[in-house]
């Protein structure tokens, strides 16, 4: 065995992200990753705050589709939201990613920056000894980090992972070409439309090619094999109809199911935990990369500092605003706001919602969008009450 720093299991990008940053910090670090080539997966878009973590680490982001905003639709009706909307942004748009694209490039920046790659399988774990044991072989190092992914194969190992009784849900996705763009959709806009059994979203690539796909909720998903589930929750949605009538599927479909989940702890005596492989929730508001990413960014600043309780804290608070406005979501509360007609959208309140949708939730003085995914199911209250007195 021989000795490094740290081990990461997992070179996707959180685990890259957290590679670069600590070889950069003089640490030896060594990144074990299954797989020898990236492969496709789900969670193909990000939102504006990623850019902090892409330009401190000089991340290629050439060829990638330009997302400027993002389009909600229910019932045949649609409303868009720029990112150049929210509350003085600091980033105003964002990327679709094909994963295989994009996780390739982490792994070619973390090899720059000096980390090892190692191809192979996990397979226990001797915390005692400081080991990862994989089918290359064991891998001491004075810390080990798994940044794998929504498997939360540590957290599983540790007795660490907690389910989400309430987002139990099912996903299916794939990828279709011929897909297009109808008003108030503009290039690049991620789509995602609302229907009673849950939700179905479009992340454009260019070219009419795009990422599809469908969340469920359990008591409500159509029945039939994934392929028949995809096809009844489009044809339940005329806006994804709208959309997606003609397109051909043209990559296998991938499931997930009950993926929402947290760890008790992110980390203990000679491990952490980061990205999905910490807690993962409901992708509705693409929050995914933005967590983990910036997780990646304040774990390597913790190990440096030794405030490993105060990353914690603020990883959980972040994905805590998520998840209330997640909660809002499958309230029926955000899009009671979004789908309120222009005119009758108070400022502040549309500039909190774009806020929230770009993932400005970090900076303590910028309190717009947290406030937001607190107050949202109130003031969709307010929006109903007039409603009903009108």
């Amino acid at each position: 065995m021989s000795a490094r720093d740290v081990v990461i299991l997992g070179a996707g990008p959180t685990g890259c992200a957290l590679g670069a940053y600590l070889a950069r910090g003089g640490a030896r670090v060594t990144l074990v990753e299954r797989d020898a080539e990236a492969q496709p997966a789900v969670g193909e878009s990000l939102i504006p705050e990623t850019a902090l973590v892409l330009e401190e680490l000089g991340f290629d982001v050439s060829g990638f589709a330009v997302k400027r905003g993002a389009v909600f639709c229910e019932a045949g009706a649609a409303a868009r939201f720029d990112f150049s909307e929210a509350e003085s942004p600091r980033y105003t748009h964002a990327w679709q990613v094909p994963r295989e694209v994009f996780d390739a490039r982490w792994r070619e920046l973390a090899r720059r920056e000096g980390c090892e790659l190692v191809h192979a399988e996990a397979r226990d774990v001797d915390l005692g000894a400081r080991t990862l044991r994989t089918s290359a072989g064991d891998l001491a190092a004075g810390l080990l980090v798994d940044a794998g992914g929504r498997s939360m194969w540590l957290s599983r190992k540790l007795g660490l992972r907690e389910g989400d009784a309430r987002l139990r849900n099912l996903a299916v996705g794939t990828r279709m070409r011929g897909v297009r763009a109808v008003a108030p959709d503009e290039p690049g806009d991620v789509t995602l439309c609302s229907v009673p059994q849950g939700w179905i979203w479009i992340v454009p690539f260019g070219g009419g090619v795009a990422s599809v796909g469908a969340v469920m909720r359990p008591h409500a998903a159509p029945a039939g094999d994934a392929a028949t589930r995809l096809a009844a929750m489009i044809a339940s949605s005329p806006d994804a109809r709208a959309r997606l009538d003609g397109a051909e599927r043209i990559a296998p479909l991938r499931g997930l199911q009950d993926f929402t989940a947290s760890s008790t702890r992110f980390y203990g005596d000679g491990f952490a935990l980061c990205g999905d492989a910490a807690c993962f929730i409901d992708p509705i508001f693409s929050s995914g990369l933005l967590l983990g990413l910036r997780g990646a960014r304040g774990l390597a600043a913790a190990l440096l500092s030794g405030d490993l309780a105060g990353w914690e804290a603020e990883y959980r608070a972040a994905s805590a605003v998520f998840r209330r406005a997640i909660d809002a979501w499958y309230d029926g509360d955000f899009m009671t706001l979004a789908l309120l007609p222009r005119a009758r959208q108070k400022g502040y309140v549309r500039r909190s919602v774009v806020s929230l949708l770009a993932g400005d939730i970090y900076d303590p003085s910028r309190r717009s969008a947290r406030d937001m995914a607190d107050r949202m199911g109130d003031l969709a209250a307010a929006v109903r009450e007039r409603v009903a007195r009108a």
